[in-house]
C-alpha cells in the first residue's frame, strides 16, 4: 500500500478537476475565435474565472490565468518594481521565500534595485517587528509568502501591511499564496498581488493565477496577442484552467473541515515524531499541512530512498531544490546534522491517519540504520 505524504510538492488531481479538464478538451475551441466553438470556449473561460474569483472572494477582473506560481510571482515582482520606481528602488522580502521570489529579486538587484531580506527566527517564524524594521520610506514593494513551503510557517501579513501603511504607504504588497490558498484564510483586503498554483490543491500542473487588486495595472511579462486583458498573452490553456477552477471550488467548499482534519494529523505527527527523538523545524504558528522534522541522524536522501522503497513518499524540502542544501533551514541556523537529515511531510485532505502511522513506523525503523 502506498502512503503519499509529499503534497507540498504536488497533489493528486481531484476527480472534479479531471472531469473538468476532459470536458474542456472535448470543447477544444480557441477562446479568441469568433465562431461557435470559440464562443463556447470563451464562455468556459469566463465561467472558470468567475469560479476561481468566487473561491478567492474577489471580482473576476482581478484574476489573470498563468502557467503557475513561478510565472505569477515573476510577473508581479517585475511589474510592481518598475511600476513603483517613482516611489523608490527598495524591495523587502524574507530569506525563507521560494526560489521564484528570491531569484526574481536577484534579477531586479542586477537592474539597480536594492533588496532587503529579513531573517527568520530560529524556530522558522518571521517576526512582524523584523519586517517593520526593514521597511523604509522608499520601499516600493514588499513580497511575503503566506505559508513557507518548507516549514509551514505562517507569516504575519496583516501586521506587515499595517507597518507598510505607516512607513511606506505607497508600497505594493505581493503575497506568495501557493501553499496557502485553500489551506488558511487569506486577508484579501490588504493584498495587492498574489501568486497561486493549481497543482498544489488538486488541479493540473502548468496552471496558476495572478490576483491583482481592483484597479492595479502592471506591465506584462509575456507579450503577444493580448489575452488575459493584455497582462498574459498566449492562448489560454483551457483544460488546466477549467480544472483549476473546479479544484478551488471543491476545496473552498470544505475548507473548515479539511483544515481541521489536517491540523489534527499534523499535531499527531509532531507529537509522535518528538517521541522518536526528532527535532521539529516547524514553528508553533504554522499551516495545517506541512511539518518539517529532523531525525537528528543520517541524511535525508537516505531516508527518502528507504521510505520510498516501502511506498511512503516524503521529501527533504522544496521539490525545486532536488537535494541541494535548504536555504530555509540555513537561514533558521539549523545545525549541520539536523539540516542534512531534515524531512518535509506534507498532508492533504485525503491523507488518512494510517498514512501518518505508516510513516512514523518506517521512520523509527530507518533511524536504527544509523
Amino acid at each position: 500500500m502506498e502512503h503519499y505524504l509529499d503534497n507540498a510538492a504536488t497533489t493528486a488531481v481531484l476527480p472534479c478537476a479531471r472531469e473538468a479538464a476532459v470536458a474542456a478538451m472535448e470543447q477544444f475551441g480557441n477562446p479568441g475565435s469568433l465562431h461557435a466553438k470559440g464562443t463556447a470556449a470563451r464562455k468556459l473561460l469566463d465561467d472558470s474565472r468567475r469560479t476561481l474569483a468566487a473561491a478567492l472572494g474577489c471580482k473576476p477582473s482581478c484574476v489573470t490565468f498563468t502557467s503557475g506560481g513561478s510565472e505569477s510571482t515573476n510577473t508581479a515582482l517585475r511589474g510592481a518594481a518598475h511600476k513603483n520606481r517613482h516611489v523608490g528602488k527598495h524591495i523587502v522580502s524574507t530569506q525563507i521565500e521560494h526560489d521564484a521570489t528570491l531569484n526574481t529579486l536577484k534579477a531586479l538587484q542586477n537592474q539597480g534595485f536594492e533588496v532587503t531580506l529579513v531573517a527568520p527566527e530560529m524556530d522558522g517564524s518571521v517576526s512582524a517587528e523584523a519586517i517593520c524594521a526593514a521597511l523604509r520610506p522608499d520601499t516600493a514593494v514588499v513580497s511575503l509568502m503566506a505559508v513557507c513551503n518548507e516549514t509551514g510557517a505562517v507569516l504575519p501579513l496583516r501586521e506587515a501591511k499595517a507597518a507598510m501603511l505607516d512607513i511606506c504607504p505607497r508600497a505594493l504588497l505581493h503575497v506568495d499564496a501557493v501553499q496557502a490558498f485553500c489551506k488558511i484564510d487569506l486577508p484579501m483586503g490588504i493584498i495587492d498581488m498574489m501568486s497561486l498554483s493549481a497543482h498544489k490543491l488538486g488541479g493540473l500542473k502548468g496552471s496558476g493565477a495572478l490576483y491583482l487588486r481592483e484597479g492595479l495595472q502592471l506591465q506584462p511579462l509575456i507579450y503577444g496577442g493580448n489575452q488575459e486583458n493584455g497582462l498574459r498573452s498566449g492562448t489560454e490553456a483551457m483544460p488546466q484552467i477549467a480544472a483549476f477552477a473546479a479544484a478551488a471550488e471543491e476545496r473552498m467548499a470544505h475548507l473548515k473541515e479539511n483544515c481541521e482534519k489536517m491540523a489534527a494529523l499534523r499535531d499527531q505527527l509532531i507529537c509522535e515524531a518528538q517521541k522518536l527523538g526528532c527535532r521539529i523545524n516547524t514553528p508553533e504558528n504554522c499551516a495545517p499541512h506541512i511539518v518539517n522534522l529532523s531525525p537528528c541522524v543520517g541524511r535525508s536522501e537516505v531516508y527518502i530512498r528507504v521510505l520510498s522503497d516501502q511506498g511512503i513518499y516524503v521529501s527533504g524540502g522544496s521539490a525545486c531544490s532536488r537535494g541541494k542544501k535548504s536555504h530555509v533551514l540555513t537561514a533558521m541556523r539549523v545545525s549541520g546534522k539536523n539540516a542534512e537529515a531534515a524531512l518535509r511531510v506534507s498532508l492533504c485532505p485525503e491523507t488518512a491517519e494510517a498514512d501518518v502511522d505508516a510513516f512514523l513506523a518506517a521512520l523509527a525503523a530507518a533511524k536504527k540504520m544509523f
